[in-house]
């Protein structure tokens, strides 16, 4: 009962009437590729909303349903970063010619609450979701920490929507445990081993895996991995080993999948470009 009235609450603070799109105020990106939005976002900042003023933790995850609609969970501690957890499952309404940027999201039926996605960078690693209210704000991102850099352009960002950004809380978050190195000795010895060869994840462009990978790698590129982690749920307790061609967008896919519960992570020491260069067997594709 208790929870029922916190929802209501909830919807009546966001919701006013249905989602129009002609009474949406606030900037909305032109085109988003639903697929590739979909996945787990960290909450870094927010205006919240009173259910989140003390929440840590915060993650928003998207699940893309046969029917178009979007199955959202959200999770956080609250009062501390081991405080008691909390998860709420509203539904999410793509509303047609928004270019998928303009959804309503529902947290009891009938009520459509105005979601905005104002802004979301081309590697689809951060968003802004904003309201033709200015009352709520959320900048997520796929990892729970960004450069100070970053953030102040994110906040910029939401204050050029028309924001008051003194009103930003950030949202603390537990660090992710790293992913130790791997040598390339270690995983080659292992090649083609019928127990304990782990699961070698290339995280670079499909041109660059076809041009030449590690025999047996699987091929997700870094910015796909949120949208495309239903792929790896199979391995979820086996080791898997990333790399790159330098190391930096195997660094980003390894933070992406610890937040998402994967434990048994490596990095490829030296990733592609090392492991080439000492002419280690490489495989290509057509």
């Amino acid at each position: 009962m208790k929870l029922r009235i916190l929802l209501f609450a909830v919807v009546t603070a966001l919701a006013g009437c249905a989602v129009s799109p002609e009474k949406v105020t606030v900037p909305a990106v032109k085109q988003v590729e639903l697929a590739r939005f979909m996945g787990p976002w960290y909450v870094i900042a927010n205006i919240p909303t009173f259910i989140e003023t003390e929440a840590y933790n915060a993650v928003e995850s998207y699940e893309l349903n046969p029917d178009g609609t979007i199955h959202t969970t959200f999770t956080f501690n609250k009062g501390a970063l081991d405080g008691p957890p909390k998860k709420y499952e509203p539904k999410g309404f793509v509303v047609p010619g928004t270019g998928n940027a303009i959804w309503g999201m529902r947290f009891v039926w009938p009520i459509k609450a105005e979601y905005v996605i104002s802004h979301v960078d081309a590697t689809y690693s951060e968003t802004i979701i904003a309201r033709s209210s200015r009352d709520y704000v959320w900048i997520m991102a796929r990892t729970p920490s960004i450069s100070a850099e970053r953030y102040q352009s994110l906040v910029e960002k939401v204050g050029a929507l028309g924001y008051d950004v003194g009103k930003l809380r950030k949202v603390p978050h537990n660090p992710l445990p790293s992913a130790a190195k791997v040598s390339a000795e270690a995983v080659q010895t292992r090649l083609g081993s019928a127990v304990g060869a782990p699961v070698l994840l290339d995280v670079r462009t499909a041109e660059e895996f076809a041009a030449g990978h590690l025999p047996g790698a699987k091929n997700i590129p870094y910015d796909q991995i949120p949208s495309r982690i239903k792929e790896l749920k199979s391995a979820q307790d086996s080791e898997i080993v990333v790399y790159c061609r330098t190391g930096r967008r195997a660094g980003i896919a390894i933070d992406t999948l610890l937040g998402a519960g994967f434990r048994k992570l490596g990095h490829l020491e030296g990733d592609y470009e090392a492991w080439s260069a000492a002419g280690r067997p490489v495989s290509t594709s057509p």
